[in-house]
């Protein structure tokens, strides 16, 4: 048997948050520069629709969804929509 074969069929899935700019920014002000969720918010996408695209894994979704439950309340309803719908890569 080799070792070597993953032993998953689960394909790799992207997290894609859809935030208001106003929410972009009151995460991206919460969020601790050395966090990986920080570093997800400052290379988001700004939409020609005005809307900013935050790609992550599933755990960073998880851990910005934690800031906004504190800190930004607006924002946890598209959080987890988008943790509900991940995209496969």
């Amino acid at each position: 048997m080799d070792d070597s074969t993953p032993k998953t069929d689960k394909t790799p899935v992207t997290i894609l948050i859809e935030l208001s700019p106003e929410n972009h920014h009151s995460l991206l002000k919460r969020a601790s520069e050395s966090s990986p969720v920080y570093f997800r918010l400052q290379n988001a996408v700004k939409t020609e629709s005005n809307t900013i695209l935050v790609p992550c894994a599933h755990d960073e979704a998880e851990m910005l969804l934690q800031v906004a439950k504190h800190f930004c309340e607006e924002a946890v309803a598209p959080i987890e929509a988008a943790i509900k719908e991940p995209k496969p890569v």
